[in-house]
């Protein structure tokens, strides 16, 4: 371990967080090279907290160890937060400006929520989205595997803001019915990533279907924030 660079103690320390904050600190007591990687404000700037753990014997230190994170500048603290502010505490402009800010210094997740959310704005009257964001098909497929995963969605204790709610029924899942891409024969298929099969849909069909099915799961991923901020 003493020979281990500071780039690989660092990985090493992120992922230990991740996992469990009480093995975090228990790393740091036992090796000196980790107690002096998780001092530095690199780390907090720099460390995964999306999957960071909520057990309920580590709430406090968890809340800490957010709060470093964040006032450190860490990307994925700030989204965290502005995820926070957008649908529990239905600051719409704050929470989109942190998510933004999030995006541009290079939270992936906060780059496709920022795009899609521009997307779900984009809606008009007839229910057809617009603002398409410049992610690929198969980068769509990975971040909903993302947002649909066990450690991240599931949280349901809260209400969804109005103006989002208001976007989110607007949006029409069912214009592939009416498309010309839905009466292709023989029919075109497209594999996502889990291996399934789906019949393909030209662009304005499948925006709008992932529009939709967006704003439909990305609420559920809000989490609280430490009220000690």
């Amino acid at each position: 371990m003493e020979n281990l660079p500071p780039s690989m103690l660092h990985k090493i320390l992120s992922t230990v967080a991740t996992m469990s904050l009480r093995d975090f600190g228990s790393a740091r007591i036992a090796f000196p090279g980790f107690n002096e990687v998780g001092r530095e404000n690199h780390f907090y700037r720099s460390a995964n907290i999306i999957y960071l753990n909520d057990w309920v014997h580590e709430v406090s230190v968890v809340r800490t160890f957010r709060l470093k994170c964040y006032r450190s500048g860490n990307p994925e603290a700030i989204y965290l937060r502005g995820m926070y502010e957008f649908f529990m505490l239905h600051l719409l402009d704050e929470g989109r400006e942190k998510i933004h800010l999030a995006g541009e210094r290079g939270c992936e997740l906060a780059q496709f929520v920022n795009g899609m959310l521009n997307l779900a704005f984009s809606v008009d009257r007839r229910g057809i989205v617009h603002n398409y964001p410049a992610f690929t098909r198969q980068h769509v497929y990975k971040m909903f595997q993302i947002i649909c995963s066990w450690q991240l969605s599931g949280h349901w204790d809260y209400d969804k803001p109005g103006m989002f709610l208001f976007v989110a029924e607007r949006i029409d899942p069912n214009v592939p019915c009416d498309c010309w891409c839905s009466h292709i024969d023989p029919a075109e298929f497209e594999v996502s990533l889990n291996g399934s099969r789906s019949r393909w849909k030209c662009d304005r069909c499948f925006w709008n279907c992932a529009a939709w099915d967006f704003c439909d799961e990305i609420h559920l991923t809000a989490r609280a924030w430490p009220i000690e901020d």
